[in-house]
């Protein structure tokens, strides 16, 4: 996957371009484990609620190029109390992910409202819907089935993946996917700001 994204990225004019990557979703269903698990390799132990938004960054070298690819991470609150708050954080998104627990079903109906507002606020940005807390499939938690999950993408036209943030499975994967989606989207106009922040 690496491979690919280095040759999306090396087909830019922009030497090292920097990527603003959304991640939305209901509240607890492990945005910001997920943002902790690509950034530093764990999730802390304890769960601190998201006000507003976290910002967190990551950088991926290439080794055959020299040359890097830089993801911000805009990791929104999933409150409604944040709802008023939210809209401007999508602006200038060049990928998202919109994340939902495979353990809960009510995230998974909440779906279609996150979607809706991404594409409100930033209607050209492709994304990536993630079912997170694969690790809980073995103690029979799963209320959300990947036949579900892949019908709800398809009906979207968008990739499915499944993560585990506690167990860093699938995590850098799901970010590289997002930012060789938003390497190769068709709309000129993003490939002018991938420098811009």
């Amino acid at each position: 996957m690496l491979n690919e994204l280095e040759v999306s990225a090396s087909a830019l004019a922009v030497d090292n371009p920097i990527l603003k990557i959304t991640i939305s979703g209901n509240g607890a269903v492990g945005k910001t484990s997920l943002c902790t698990s690509l950034t530093h390799g764990f999730i802390p132990g304890t769960y601190d609620l998201t006000v507003g938004c976290d910002i967190h960054n990551k950088k991926f070298n290439f080794n055959t190029t020299n040359k890097s690819l830089s993801m911000v991470l805009w990791d929104l609150a999933g409150q409604d109390r944040f709802s008023n708050i939210r809209d401007s954080f999508y602006k200038g998104s060049h990928a998202a992910l919109v994340v939902f627990d495979i353990t809960s079903r009510g995230s998974f109906y909440d779906v279609n409202q996150w979607i809706r507002e991404l594409k409100h606020n930033s209607p050209q940005t492709p994304f990536i819907l993630v079912g997170n807390k694969s690790d809980k499939t073995n103690d029979d938690l799963r209320e959300v089935t990947i036949d579900e999950a892949q019908e709800l993408a398809k009906k979207y036209g968008v990739p499915y993946m499944e993560t585990s943030a506690k167990n860093n499975d699938n995590v850098e994967q799901v970010f590289q996917t997002a930012a060789k989606l938003a390497l190769t989207h068709n709309n000129p106009k993003r490939d002018s700001r991938l420098m811009a922040y």
